[in-house]
């Protein structure tokens, strides 16, 4: 566990970090926001929020300072986002990033991944609600169940927009392919100013419930992989965590 403190000396008490917290980690005091022991999920959101640069991990400056190019900034600024504006993202736009997919690495050159996209509130409120009654009459997920009982959305946090990748029984590399496709996917959508985040509730849901995967266009044989939610994030991230350096065996000359 990382140990999140705050200078606050540079902190304005403007709460973005609390509000931002998907955990429940931070709180606000009269001097200032605090962590609680025991919950911080190490998503960082409280650092690439703060626009005082005020968050330290373990002590340190927790944010990258250097300049970076379009490529490393899209990897690297890509946050899992849980809020969104109300508006949905621009159809066109889903199907360039989908379309660009396409050029991801694939085993065999096979491309087996299929997309099933739902966009617009109307569509992701009934999809929410046939995965949360699949839910209640199968007992599945109930730690799902008691968040949403407690006004939490974790199941589609908001989202305005949601992206499925499937594919058929029997490809060549079983869910490798449309992963890849997934993520190229994603960081192209975070190029353009669009949050994402993996939902594996949904999937998990999906690939059980019949009736969503009508829904979804999926057919029998086919294999949920990955879910994204995806939309325009309600707040700013000006800043890029620090993660720890990668950790390498080099077997070498």
């Amino acid at each position: 566990m990382v140990n999140i403190t705050f200078d606050y000396g540079r902190c304005v008490k403007c709460g973005r970090c609390v509000g931002i917290c998907p955990s429940g980690h931070l709180r606000m005091t009269d001097g200032g926001p605090l962590a609680e022991p025991g919950r911080c999920m190490l998503c960082l959101h409280c650092a690439a929020a703060c626009p005082q640069d005020a968050v330290r991990i373990d002590g340190a400056r927790a944010t990258v300072p250097e300049p970076m190019d379009t490529l490393e900034a899209a990897v690297m600024s890509r946050r899992s986002v849980r809020r969104y504006q109300d508006r949905a993202p621009d159809r066109l736009t889903l199907q360039w990033a989908l379309d660009r997919a396409a050029y991801a690495p694939s085993g065999g050159n096979r491309r087996p991944t299929r997309w099933s996209v739902a966009l617009g509130r109307p569509q992701m409120a009934a999809i929410k609600d046939a995965a949360l009654q699949y839910c209640r009459e199968s007992g599945y997920a109930p730690d799902l169940l008691a968040a949403v009982d407690r006004g939490r959305d974790p199941l589609t946090c908001g989202a305005p927009a949601m992206i499925l990748g499937w594919e058929p029984e029997g490809a060549l590399n079983p869910g490798t392919d449309t992963v890849i496709a997934l993520t190229t996917a994603e960081l192209l959508l975070t190029e353009r100013g669009l949050g994402t985040c993996w939902a594996g509730y949904m999937r998990r849901i999906v690939e059980r419930c019949a009736a969503l995967r009508q829904m979804l266009g999926i057919p029998e044989e086919g294999v949920p992989v990955g879910c994204l939610l995806v939309g325009i994030p309600s707040a700013d991230f000006p800043n890029i965590p620090v993660r720890p350096a990668a950790q390498v065996f080099w077997l070498e000359e």
